[in-house]
């Protein structure tokens, strides 16, 4: 099994096991935990009932839990702006970088850089990045994809999604856009910031074909009958009387 490995620099920040990055099942967001389960009667049975197939039983949502770790926030972040100065301040409670002089916790993005190019539906305001005190390590061949943590929303901020390569700059940063329309945010200790998905660098030519029956049926129809050709688990359950 492939190793992703993150290694800490600060003691005290290696001791919040809470606050280091997690594994993404531990964050499926409360509103699906809270899907109810809807059933109505059989189309041919009215007296049999079945489960109505939503988002819980969509493989494509569940896998998405199945790999990647989460970035938290290490403490409680204060972006905010001083419209008299014109200028974008932050704040941090605690320094994770103590012994490191030419290290601070957030630094911003000049706009020049990136968010003064975007369209205003982008809403992002202003970027900064977010400084941890770790490096991560990962065999050669491999990279991370950075991306929002799914299906965590808000209007006050989003990571900017990109590809990291450990193997180049091993020092993990993260960066965040600016969304709200108001000129302060919190974000709390232990928020969900992003996702690093680990995967291996291959290169791939883009084929496209036209369908053809004797060729391509095999791949079209071979687990049809498997995935349809069977009652769900739910199918019988809940039976009314006559």
């Amino acid at each position: 099994m492939k190793k992703i490995n993150y290694i800490v620099t600060n003691d005290v920040y290696f001791e919040a096991k809470d606050l280091l990055p997690q594994p993404i099942k531990n964050y499926i967001p409360d509103w699906y935990k809270k899907i109810p389960m809807e059933k109505s009667s059989d189309s041919m049975f009215s007296n049999w009932q079945r489960k109505i197939r939503n988002v819980k039983s969509c493989p494509s949502f569940i896998d998405t839990y199945k790999e990647g770790f989460v970035l938290l926030a290490p403490t409680d972040i204060q972006i905010f702006y001083n419209k008299e100065q014109d200028t974008w301040y932050w704040r941090t409670p605690y320094d994770l970088f103590p012994f490191e002089k030419d290290t601070e916790n957030i630094v911003f993005h000049d706009g020049k850089q990136m968010s003064d190019y975007l369209p205003p539906s982008a809403k992002t305001r202003i970027i900064f990045k977010v400084h941890y005190p770790m490096f991560l390590n990962v065999d050669k061949g491999y990279n991370i994809r950075v991306l929002p943590v799914p299906f965590q929303y808000n209007n006050d901020w989003v990571a900017s999604p990109g590809v990291y390569n450990p193997n180049n700059v091993s020092q993990v940063n993260l960066l965040i856009e600016y969304t709200s329309d108001k000129d302060e945010i919190l974000i709390k200790q232990g928020t969900p910031l992003a996702v690093h998905i680990p995967y291996k660098k291959e290169k791939f030519v883009l084929n496209i074909e036209k369908y053809k029956p004797n060729k391509h049926n095999k791949i079209r129809y071979k687990n049809t009958i498997l995935t349809q050709g069977r009652f769900h688990s739910s199918y019988l359950r809940n039976l009314k009387d006559d």
